[in-house]
Formats: C-alpha cells, sequence, structure tokens
C-alpha cells in the first residue's frame, strides 16, 4: 500500500510540474521560456521513457538558452528537484558543471 501511495504522490508531483499553475507560479520569477524549457524536458522524458539526467538539464539552460549556473540551480532548490527522482537524476557530469562553475 505505502509503495502505491508514494508512487500516487510521485506521479501528482509530475503533473504539476507540467501544469499551468506551475507555470504562472514560477513564470514571474525566472521567465516563461526557463519554466517551458523545464517542463519540455520532463515531458520529454515522460514520452520517451528514459530518465533525465541533471547535467543534460543543466546543460540545456546554459548553453542553448544562456542562463547562469546560479539561476538554474537557485530554481532547482526551490523546486526541489530531488522530489523528481527517479524522472530526474544527478550524474557525474552534474558535479563536474558545479566546479566549473563555481571557478
Amino acid at each position: 500500500m505505502e509503495d502505491s501511495l508514494l508512487l500516487t504522490e510521485f506521479l501528482e508531483h509530475i503533473n504539476y510540474s507540467l501544469s499551468l499553475k506551475f507555470k504562472e507560479k514560477w513564470r514571474y520569477r525566472f521567465s516563461t521560456v526557463f519554466i517551458e524549457v523545464f517542463q519540455d524536458k520532463v515531458l520529454n522524458s515522460l514520452r520517451t521513457q528514459r530518465p533525465l539526467k541533471k547535467s543534460s538539464l543543466i546543460t540545456t539552460y546554459i548553453k542553448k538558452h544562456k542562463y547562469s549556473y546560479q539561476e538554474v540551480q537557485e530554481f532547482f532548490k526551490l523546486i526541489n528537484i530531488e522530489d523528481y527522482y527517479p524522472l530526474i537524476y544527478e550524474d557525474k557530469k552534474c558535479k563536474e558543471l558545479k566546479q566549473t562553475a563555481l571557478k
């Protein structure tokens, strides 16, 4: 019973992150494009049934959309990115990006 409850909560969390409410909540602090990038990546991960590397998400924000590493980390902290595990997971490259950004 407990596993099904955890799964239900996780799916509700994912569903919320893809909702208009989520976009409305965070778009003033970050931007509509910023939130849409996150939603698109999560949706694509669900569609392909493949987990999303946190480093891939960070790289998309930094290199493709030219956001700062600090802004991305602030967003991750505010939404508790750890709650998205196992859909989004931290890999070795993520730690390397952090070290690079701190230089």
